[in-house]
């Protein structure tokens, strides 16, 4: 009777033992299981965020005062994607107006839009700006653009990039990326500035090319051209061109210092579509400097210039051989 006892208490024992260690091993798989989930959902969010291009816009100062200019420059960061094309748009609080922007040192190889209040509603306008980046880029600290504010009204003013913006992968199919839209806010204090932008800029704009060209789509088929300078400073403010008939027989420099320009941008179609002029272009950054390239004429001896030359020659003949005449046949 003792010996089937202490057997039986055994049993349930070795069952109470196998219970508890079944229980601890469940609960040990749950757990891997429960982290083995949260450090993928972990590593997949994360991966996400890395995948998400940032515009920010950054502000060195925190307080600044009114009817004083600031210069907000537009950050982008491809976290470790390539990209080749954005389109911003840069909310604003109204104690603050947009007047210029400074394209200098922007990433942006060719503007589709340059930097301009997109009026759609008037109380809280957007600036709007888009461009292309050729062979793409990747990297942080890229700049877009500066923009230029004018501190109006005293009070707490925002910037923030729209969540709308784009940013397109280099990948050949224009693919959009995530992004996350950053904003900075400051303080515009009630003590009055003298309105004044500050640009550092002691260089011309970069030597640049003229090209010419001719499209039966465009233009109603008439010879164009297009330019385009970089200034790394204060960016280009203006285009300014002027056009020179030239002589085939003298075909010197044109006189810069004595030419009436004109404000005009790329494409510029031609006046001159005999193409027998220099075409002079001004290019001028935020600064004032200014840099000068020439385009010279395309076509020199065409059929009118021969024509009225082999006249001026028999003219000319005609008039040496009277004069021979007249003063010989005398004796």
């Amino acid at each position: 009777m003792f010996n089937i006892t202490r057997k039986n208490t055994k049993v349930e024992h070795e069952k109470t033992r196998k219970g508890k260690v079944n229980r601890h091993e469940n609960t040990r798989k749950m757990f891997v299981l429960f982290s083995v989930v949260v450090i993928l959902f972990f590593v997949l969010f994360s991966v996400d965020i890395a995948k998400a291009a940032i515009i920010e816009p950054r502000i060195e100062t925190k307080e600044v005062k009114k009817q004083e200019f600031i210069v907000v420059p537009i950050y982008l960061d491809t976290q470790f994607e390539e990209i080749n094309a954005v389109e911003v748009y840069v909310n604003f609080s109204d104690n603050l107006v947009f007047r210029d922007y400074l394209d200098g040192r922007s990433i942006i190889t060719h503007w589709i839009e340059k930097p301009y209040l997109q009026p759609l509603d008037v109380r809280h306008p957007k600036i709007v700006f888009s461009g292309i980046i050729t062979g793409g880029i990747s990297g942080r600290n890229l700049n877009l653009v500066d923009l230029v504010f004018e501190a109006k009204e005293s009070g707490k003013a925002k910037i923030e990039i729209d969540e709308n913006s784009k940013v397109l992968l280099n990948d050949g199919l224009g693919t959009k990326t995530k992004l996350i839209a950053s904003f900075k806010d400051f303080s515009i204090i009630d003590i009055q500035s003298k309105p004044e932008i500050k640009i550092k800029d002691n260089f011309p704009p970069e030597p640049f090319k003229i090209y010419i060209a001719k499209n039966n789509e465009i233009f109603g088929g008439r010879y164009y051209i297009i330019f385009e300078a970089k200034d790394k400073q204060s960016g280009i403010a203006y285009y300014e061109i002027s056009e020179i008939p030239a002589s085939f027989i003298f075909l010197a420099k044109p006189d810069i210092k004595n030419l009436s320009f004109k404000k005009a941008e790329s494409p510029y179609v031609l006046e001159d579509q005999s193409l027998r002029s220099y075409v002079v272009v001004k290019a001028v950054d935020k600064a004032g400097n200014e840099r000068i390239e020439i385009l010279y004429p395309q076509r020199v001896l065409i059929f009118d210039d021969v024509l009225m030359f082999i006249i001026f020659l028999i003219v000319l003949t005609g008039l040496i051989i009277f004069v021979v005449k007249f003063k010989y046949g005398r004796y």
